[in-house]
C-alpha cells in the first residue's frame, strides 16, 4: 500500500456567490448607463428652432444608444440566469465570470462614447469590441462549465448546441465593426438582433414545451 497522501481535492465555492455578484454588476452597470445621456447646456437665447435641433441631432441618438444598452444589457443578464444550470463551481470558473462581468462593467463607458460621438468611426469601433469580449468570454464561460461538467445532467445533451448560439454576439461584432467603415451608426443598429433573437428563442422555446 502506498503511504501517499491523497491531494486535497480543489475548494468549491457555492454558486449563489457568483450569482449575487452577476446581480449587483449589472444592476450598477445598468443604472450608470443613464449618465450617458447629457443633459444640454443650451444658450440664454434659446429658440424653438435651435432646441428642435438639438434634440434630433444629439439628444434623440443618446436616447436610442442607452435604451438600446440597457435592453442587451438585460438580455445577457436574462442569458447568464438561463445558461448558468451549474450543480457546482470552481476557481477558474469564477475567474472566467470575474472577466467577464468586468467586460459588462465598460458597457456605459462604451455606450456613453458612442451616444456623445456616434459620428465617429472610432467610438463606434470601441462599443463594438465591447460587445464582442463580452461574447468571446460568455462562449469561454459555457465551454469550460461544460467541459468540466459542473452542468446539470439533463442540460448537457444540448451543451454543444447552446455552446454554438454563444458564437452569435463575436459573429454580430464582428459584422458591425465591417459596417462601421461604411454606414455611421450602422454598427449600433446590428446589435437590435441580440435582444431580437433572444426574444424569438424564448417564445420558441415556451411553445414548444
Amino acid at each position: 500500500m502506498s503511504n501517499k497522501a491523497k491531494t486535497p481535492p480543489i475548494p468549491l465555492i457555492p454558486k449563489n456567490r457568483l450569482e449575487t455578484l452577476a446581480d449587483g454588476i449589472f444592476a450598477i452597470a445598468m443604472t450608470l448607463l443613464v449618465l450617458s445621456i447629457e443633459v444640454p447646456n443650451l444658450p440664454g437665447n434659446l429658440t424653438s428652432s435651435l432646441f428642435m435641433e438639438y434634440t434630433l441631432y444629439t439628444l434623440i441618438p443618446q436616447i436610442f444608444v442607452y435604451v438600446l444598452s440597457f435592453v442587451l444589457l438585460a438580455s445577457f443578464w436574462l442569458t447568464h440566469q438561463i445558461f448558468f444550470v451549474i450543480k457546482r463551481t470552481d476557481t477558474k470558473l469564477l475567474w472566467i465570470n470575474i472577466f467577464w462581468l468586468m467586460s459588462i462593467a465598460i458597457v456605459p463607458f462604451s455606450t456613453s462614447m458612442v451616444g456623445k460621438y456616434g459620428g465617429f468611426q472610432l467610438s463606434q469601433i470601441i462599443f463594438d469590441i465591447n460587445m464582442m469580449i463580452i461574447g468571446i468570454l460568455f462562449y469561454i464561460n459555457w465551454n469550460y462549465a461544460t467541459s468540466q461538467e459542473l452542468i446539470i445532467e439533463q442540460v448537457m445533451p444540448y451543451a454543444d448546441k447552446i455552446k454554438k448560439s454563444f458564437l452569435v454576439i463575436p459573429l454580430l461584432a464582428v459584422m458591425a465593426i465591417i459596417i462601421s467603415f461604411i454606414i455611421p451608426y450602422g454598427s449600433i443598429l446590428v446589435f437590435i438582433l441580440i435582444p431580437t433573437m433572444f426574444t424569438l428563442i424564448i417564445y420558441s422555446r415556451r411553445h414548444n414545451s
